[in-house]
């Protein structure tokens, strides 16, 4: 690959703005130019989506031209991991780098500092915990628990506390989970007393549910909010039916068979659940991520505490 910057004098330049170039077909005016590996013809970077900064950083070139004769493509040098840096990383080095030198490196790393979850010290006390690459990459899995076992049970101790914290939060998620398990449980016994009923009613020869169309089947203690429904649960009538697995009779039931006013209800109270289910998980999800976190912490502080003993 090569590349050039017009340096040439009036008299130079008045010769050279006779001679065209590139896909444009106009002169050398001066802009950074690169030449192509295929044609040896040159062209203006900003014609062919190419920068002056890119110049370290292209192997070989092949113009659009002799891409589409099959010449060859144009190859890359792998960019140092810096991102304000054009230059190509080390990768020839023994060992190969992902940077095009060692300060580059120390830069990278220092440019993470302000993203990272821990102090300067305790990024200190983590690498200082490793003492291979390999233990050091599974640095990313989790923060290494001391070997001391008088250190572990300060952990755990510690870590007690701090998870006893979190208990409220735990009961709630508890509380909704139950909560929606028995709704749910109540929604599908109320779709098989739908059936049965309107099941009954043809039987009987009922002219309003005549054909294949269900009733509507609205349960009215589906419209209870989740602290009624509870109450209501708790009464000798919600117990007998949660524990013989059925709603008997034909109390609060809507037999209608077009009924406007409880269009869809099994659907809505479904997509209820499920919704209600997702938010159950994230929030459990949330609470086992602040878990691990704290014990990472103080697995984290237990390892500066040992570094400053040494």
């Amino acid at each position: 690959m090569k590349s050039r910057t017009s340096q040439a004098s009036n008299g130079q330049l008045k010769q050279s703005l006779e001679t065209v170039y590139c896909i444009c077909r106009r002169p050398d005016t001066g802009k950074w130019m690169i030449g192509c590996d295929g044609c040896d013809d040159w062209f203006h970077g900003e014609c062919v989506s190419l920068q002056p900064t890119d110049e370290d950083l292209v192997d070989q070139y092949f113009c659009p031209g002799c891409q589409e004769k099959g010449f060859g493509v144009t190859t890359w040098k792998r960019k140092c991991r810096l991102p304000t840096c054009h230059r190509p990383a080390a990768t020839a080095k023994d060992p190969p780098s992902k940077y095009c030198s060692p300060e580059h490196g120390i830069e990278f790393f220092k440019s993470k500092y302000p993203l990272a979850d821990y102090s300067a010290g305790e990024l200190s006390a983590l690498v200082g915990a490793v003492n291979d690459a390999t233990s050091f990459r599974k640095l990313g899995d989790g923060v290494p628990a001391p070997e001391s076992p008088t250190s572990r049970s300060k952990i755990e101790s510690l870590l007690s506390l701090d998870v006893e914290k979190l208990g409220p939060q735990k009961d709630a998620v508890n509380l909704r989970r139950s909560r929606v398990n028995t709704r749910s449980k109540f929604i599908s016994m109320a779709k098989d007393r739908q059936k049965r009923v309107g099941d009954e009613l043809r039987n009987e020869g009922d002219q309003a549910v005549k054909g294949n169309k269900e009733i509507c089947g609205f349960d009215n203690r589906l419209a209870m909010d989740d602290e009624e429904f509870e109450v209501w649960c708790e009464t000798e009538e919600g117990r007998t039916v949660f524990s013989q697995g059925l709603i008997s009779g034909r109390d609060g039931l809507c037999t209608k068979k077009k009924c406007e006013k409880h269009k869809y209800w099994l659907r809505i109270a479904m997509e209820d659940i499920e919704l209600e289910e997702r938010l159950i998980g994230e929030c459990s999800t949330m609470i086992l991520n602040e878990e691990t976190g704290l014990r990472q912490r103080q697995n984290t502080k237990s390892l500066m505490e040992n570094q400053r003993s040494r």
